[in-house]
């Protein structure tokens, strides 16, 4: 791996096997500034193929008008290189830079930019900080984008949770090889970053969480709900998990488009901010109320009933299997288990997982609520979803969070 100062811009050499899943700290050779990057997420194959598929999704059609994009990066060799590659495509004009937060929240709302990007670390005002004031002062769609945010990470998560609609590394693997690939993906992610516009944005309040859960699972569960998502998939449920109330007599299980580590990282970080339980699904585990259950699709995951007794059956997948369809698997074995008492929920997400998953539980006498597809980072699952079986759409976070109250409290099921 080849990482470039941001100070100096001097070549640092890194071996990626020596690195650690989480952030790895060395010093420039040339200027001693103390740099710090993560070992790339999803290694190869498996979810980074995934995450190439993510180009240009969605219905919506780009206008004849570029997108315009501000480049916020107290790195002057970031902000060119930067700017250079989004040059290279003539859908993106980059129409102003900012090399601190401050200066930023001075320009957007003269600039008024499509979309976003916003550096982590940086002085006089942090990205973290930045995206608070934009989401309150002047929404915009922005995109964090730093060595700092990959997934799994603190920072990604906060960022997401303040508004954000997506979040990317730094080019920081400059070999040649790879320069390309890395190129068309940025530039397609800020694309659908734009193509989603303000309808995906929102600074989520933090919940009241119960400072006790002890009390979690003592109703029993009556109902389970089996949520998939796959890009875009963190903030979806970041809007919507917290806003749960823990008194429903009902179970969640979502499986993320994301390696175990990950999901292991969410999952911690989800249950600090929400109401209701939020635990890593473990095979064997009994499904309680008032808990979300969250999953990788590198895992099968499915429900059981055992003399009326619900518990999860996870497998790991073996080496080289995909994703695939890890939302239908779900959402069929939990059709086949609870019939009418089973409901499945589709998110932001890219190509047909959860599509077929939909139908079975609709076919079994279950329930589907669909996210709006106007507010979904990526919404070909969910628009392909409504329109194929003919259903009304939902908004996310709060007006979600009441949909499933209503289906839970709702004695004629």
């Amino acid at each position: 791996m080849i990482i470039f100062c941001e100070e100096c811009g001097a070549r640092n050499d890194l071996s990626s096997e020596n690195l650690g899943e989480h952030l790895h700290t060395f010093k420039c050779t040339e200027c001693c500034e103390l740099l710090m990057v993560s070992k790339p997420s999803m290694g190869e194959g498996g979810l980074n193929a995934f995450a190439k598929m993510a180009f240009e999704c969605g219905s919506q059609e780009l206008s004849g008008k570029p997108i315009s994009v501000m480049i916020v990066d107290d790195s002057t060799l970031l902000r060119k290189i930067i700017k250079e590659m989004f040059s290279t495509d003539d859908q993106l004009q980059v129409v102003g830079e900012a090399e601190h937060g401050l200066k930023a929240l001075e320009l957007i709302p003269e600039l008024k930019p499509d979309v976003v990007t916003l550096d982590v670390n940086m002085p006089v005002m942090d990205g973290l900080t930045t995206i608070k004031h934009i989401m309150i002062k002047c929404p915009t769609p922005v995109v964090m984008f730093s060595t700092l945010t990959g997934q799994g990470s603190l920072e990604t998560f906060e960022s997401l949770r303040y508004g954000a609609v997506d979040f990317l590394q730094k080019p920081s693997s400059l070999l040649k090889e790879d320069l390309k690939s890395q190129h068309e993906l940025i530039i397609s992610r800020v694309k659908n970053a734009a193509r989603a516009g303000i309808d995906t944005i929102r600074y989520l309040r933090p919940a009241q969480v119960a400072q006790d859960k002890k009390d979690i699972g003592m109703q029993e569960c009556q109902r389970v709900f089996a949520i998939g998502s796959s890009y875009g998939g963190y903030g979806s449920l970041l809007g919507l998990i917290p806003e749960i109330k823990p008194q429903l007599p009902a179970a969640f299980l979502s499986v993320l488009y994301a390696s175990a580590p990950h999901v292991d990282a969410f999952a911690s970080y989800l249950d600090r901010h929400s109401r209701i339980a939020v635990r890593r699904a473990v095979d064997g585990d009994p499904l309680q109320s008032g808990t979300c259950y969250l999953a990788s699709a590198l895992e099968q995951v499915t429900v059981k009933n055992e003399s009326g007794k619900l518990s999860i059956q996870l497998q790991p997948k073996k080496n080289g299997d995909t994703p695939g369809h890890a939302c239908d698997t779900l959402m069929t074995s939990l059709s086949d288990t609870l019939k009418a008492r089973a409901s499945g929920i589709l998110l932001s997400g890219i190509g047909e997982d959860g599509v077929a998953g939909i139908g079975a539980i609709l076919k079994g006498g279950g329930h589907a609520i669909i996210q709006d597809p106007r507010t979904c980072l990526c919404n070909d699952t969910t628009a392909m979803t409504a329109k194929q079986y003919d259903l009304s759409v939902v908004l996310p976070g709060v007006t979600m969070a009441e949909a499933i109250q209503t289906h839970c409290l709702d004695t004629s099921y």
